[in-house]
């Protein structure tokens, strides 16, 4: 088999989902090589290109990459931490479920938009704001993951863990965490896609010391659109691989997910 061959089954079998962008970046390069479209609204390659390397080499791309990821880190382990100790006793407990399942049913209804004018009242806009901001968005897809991953655990394997006299603690951490870990996953996945999608957008309102969204802001205060395409090919393409990631993490866990619901 020739290698042309060799290449071309290569990027049909693993990377044939990316010849939608190089058909895209043909088109951008086409219309901004007839100029279709005015330079000062749609920005060549190139101009793209020498601004990705300028943002890099000063160190501000670095930075503001730095500050999103930091956000994201404390208001998703704030969020996920109680959303999944929250999700995991509701699980486990039909008493508890009754008394906290209608009060989260009816908060989680809430856009998380409509927490803004609270959260400003209670933090101001400073870092606690974005942080407590991150961890309302990262709290409910975890809990009700949690929540449905424990509740979709076969009922055989309890009774199996109790003819083994399994104490609840030894109960929980051999037969039903392990068991809804999939679940889990899934939620911690939609909870990370949800705090980076927060951040990006709390920079962009609220102003930062460093940051991704605040970047993208200052690119479009400045009218420059090539650092502003930056901004947006950096944001998808940290979006992607958390994506990615957890995606792979996921279908791992999958293939021995058994669930009776």
């Amino acid at each position: 088999m020739s290698i042309a061959a060799k290449i071309t089954i290569f990027i049909r079998e693993k990377y044939h989902g990316f010849i939608s962008f190089l058909v895209l970046f043909l088109i951008w390069s086409g219309v901004c090589h007839y100029k279709l479209i005015s330079p000062d609204f749609l920005p060549t390659p190139a101009t793209v290109g020498t601004a990705f390397v300028k943002v890099v080499s000063s160190g501000i791309l670095g930075k503001s990459l730095g500050g999103s990821l930091i956000r994201i880190a404390e208001g998703f382990m704030i969020g996920t931490t109680l959303g999944f100790l929250l999700g995991a006793v509701m699980g486990v407990s039909r008493t508890l479920e009754r008394l906290f399942a209608p009060l989260i049913n009816a908060l989680r209804q809430v856009p998380i938009i409509g927490w803004i004018p609270l959260i400003i009242i209670w933090c101001g806009i400073a870092e606690t704001s974005k942080v407590t901001f991150i961890a309302i968005g990262a709290f409910f897809p975890i809990l009700i993951n949690t929540f449905e991953g424990i509740r979709s655990v076969s009922h055989s394997y309890v009774e199996v863990a109790q003819v083994f006299e399994y104490s609840r603690v030894k109960l929980l951490r051999k037969i039903v965490i392990p068991g809804a870990l999939p679940s889990i996953v899934s939620g911690i996945r939609l909870s990370m896609g949800t705090s980076w999608l927060l951040v990006v957008w709390a920079e962009i309102n609220t102003r930062s010391a460093y940051g991704i969204g605040d970047l993208l802001s200052s690119s479009r205060e400045e009218h420059n659109p090539g650092l502003i395409i930056v901004c947006i090919l950096v944001i998808g393409f940290v979006a992607f691989l958390i994506n990615e990631l957890f995606g792979h993490l996921e279908a791992r866990l999958n293939t021995w997910k058994k669930s009776y619901r």
